[in-house]
């Protein structure tokens, strides 16, 4: 698995969002470290639990910063966040329902590159947004 590593080029200059950003980057490695090191299917469900539940906190704190400032963008970057809650609680169920043939794999590229879309494309145009306004 190759997953995406934290750098500066994704700090948005929001501390409070960089530093949440920060931690969906350390769980998406705790999680691959856990699949990596064959860890027990029960932590790896918490570590999943965790992704799931912070990436919903994470992303209130966005759309209220969005909302603060009126962001004109604010719906369509509302739709991409329901898009990733939605795909990490299906995610979820496949892994409760069959962890023996689950695609751990897929599911890593997938939140690998959606983090680092999502960041780096939409989250920096709200950035550059919020600073100028």
């Amino acid at each position: 698995m190759s997953i995406v590593q934290w750098s500066d080029s994704f700090k948005i200059g929001e501390g409070e969002i960089d530093k949440e950003h920060w931690g969906l980057f350390a769980l998406i490695h705790d999680l691959e470290d856990k699949l990596l090191q064959g860890a027990a299917e029960t932590s790896i469900h918490a570590t999943i639990d965790a992704l799931e539940a912070y990436v919903n906190v994470h992303f209130e704190h966005e759309e209220r910063a969005m909302r603060e400032c009126d962001y004109p963008e604010l719906e369509a970057h509302r739709r991409a966040h329901a898009a990733l809650t939605f795909r990490v609680v299906q995610l979820k169920r496949e892994y409760e329902l069959a962890p023996e043939s689950f695609d751990y794999e897929a599911m890593m590229e997938f939140l690998s590159n959606w983090l680092s879309e999502h960041i780096l494309k939409l989250d920096m145009d709200f950035a550059i947004y919020h600073k100028g306004h």
